[in-house]
């Protein structure tokens, strides 16, 4: 029989694609055999009937799984929230009743947080733990040996809390790879396009399938530069790991078209999001300034420059948690191309207009600009006018926008790019002023 403290709890449903993974259902007992960087080979423990358990085995997604005895496998427990913000964001969406509730932990003060949904707002309570015997609670009073320990007491007896139901989780992991086994490089018979989705200077992008089995987006490269953008944009992309940045899968350059494969984003951009939800409050708009902030200082930690920050690049995922995409322009803050005839002029810092460096201090000019879109419900920067930037014109206080995030923007477009805030301290300031 499968050790109690070795076996792992699927966290989430899973269809197997091919014969050597396994479908999961959430709650499945699972004994781990053995581990890849990505895949789990495991043995599910399904108990059938009284006469005994079925075994199963296969691969599955190490990242839909985690250790039964573990904090991350409770379903009460968001290990991906670390902000107030996402965590009012998850518990205001519509399928959410009142009193949905999670823990959290912030990534900022590393304190544990209980999140309730309370009509028309999230309150948030914070769990202390004493010092002396590490016992967690929220009133002196009343404290516990275990986290779950005091879900389940506030969960039965309220005292002064409406805990209901746990709250919806915010998006299933993105699969690590299209199939254990995968290699970057593809059949290309293996694609199966089924609707474009969007096209522009380089580049189509098409909703498709691999294999008849797994939903993805395809970009499709094309034109003069598309072999020094692909294998820039692949290089990078390989490269990076983050949850806010768009997973890719696959790619197609053994023959043209050149083909970049991904996870599919099926609703859609930011920008159309934005206008779409024009008649939205404020309030709700002005979560999204924070999403994009998190990847862009993980980029900046790697050295790389996206060069192309604006609502149309970041998309969305099916719980409206935002992904940034299009590494086309990126590059290496060491070995950079200074070519800006693609780089769109309205998002452009002024000092590439003088042929200095593009560094990751022009990305955070054009994330100021990017705030002006969201808090505009996507409304093109700079309305009216063609080109600017090459004096660093700043815009004006947009309509409702807060005080707050205003003095954010000017941050942001500071003539001199030294005397800007890099990513990390703009993620702060936007975490202290629009809770």
């Amino acid at each position: 029989s499968c050790s109690w403290f070795w076996a792992y709890k699927s966290l989430y449903n899973y269809q197997c694609h091919t014969l050597m993974d396994l479908k999961l259902s959430r709650g499945d007992i699972l004994e781990v055999i053995e581990e890849t960087q990505h895949w789990l080979y495991v043995k599910k423990h399904t108990v059938k009937d009284k006469n005994g358990i079925v075994k199963e085995e296969g691969y599955v997604p190490r990242n839909y799984v985690k250790p039964v005895t573990s904090l991350e496998a409770n379903l009460w427990y968001f290990e991906n929230i670390k902000t107030r913000i996402e965590a009012k964001r998850c518990l205001l969406r519509p399928e959410n009743s009142e009193g949905a509730f999670l823990v959290w932990r912030s990534s900022k003060n590393h304190h544990f947080y209980l999140s309730v949904k309370n009509e028309p707002h999230a309150r948030h309570y914070r769990i202390k733990e004493q010092e002396t015997d590490q016992r967690f609670y929220l009133v002196i009073q009343k404290t516990f040996k275990t986290l779950s320990e005091l879900v389940q007491s506030y969960s039965k007896h309220q005292d002064g809390l409406f805990l209901t139901v746990i709250g919806l989780q915010l998006d299933v992991p993105t699969l690590p790879s299209l199939s254990v086994d995968a290699q970057w490089e593809v059949d290309r018979s293996l694609l199966t396009k089924v609707k474009k989705l969007g096209s522009g200077e380089f580049a189509e992008v098409w909703q498709g399938v691999w294999d008849k089995k797994i939903d993805v987006a395809i970009k499709e490269l094309r034109g003069n530069k598309k072999i020094t953008y692909i294998h820039t944009e692949i290089k990078i992309m390989k490269e990076l790991h983050h949850e806010r940045l768009l997973k890719l899968y696959a790619v197609c350059t053994i023959s043209e078209p050149f083909c970049i494969i991904t996870e599919l984003m099926k609703n859609g951009s930011l920008k159309k999001y934005l206008i779409s939800k024009c008649s939205d409050p404020i309030s709700k708009i002005v979560c999204f300034t924070s999403l994009p902030c998190f990847c862009m200082a993980y980029l900046e930690s790697k050295n790389i420059v996206h060069r192309d920050l604006r609502a149309d690049n970041i998309l969305l995922t099916d719980m409206q948690s935002c992904k940034i995409a299009d590494f086309g322009l990126a590059q290496f803050t060491f070995q950079m191309d200074q070519n800006i005839s693609s780089v769109p002029v309205k998002w452009m810092a002024p000092e590439i207009f003088d042929g200095r460096e593009y560094t990751t201090k022009c990305d955070v000019w054009s994330f100021g600009v990017l705030l002006t879109e969201i808090i505009t419900y996507g409304n093109n920067p700079y309305p009216g006018k063609v080109i600017q930037n090459r004096r660093g014109e700043r815009m004006k206080r947009p309509l409702d926008c807060p005080l707050a995030l205003y003095d954010i923007m000017l941050l942001c477009w500071i003539f001199n790019p030294q005397e800007r805030p890099c990513f990390t301290e703009l993620q702060d300031r936007l975490m202290e002023n629009l809770q």
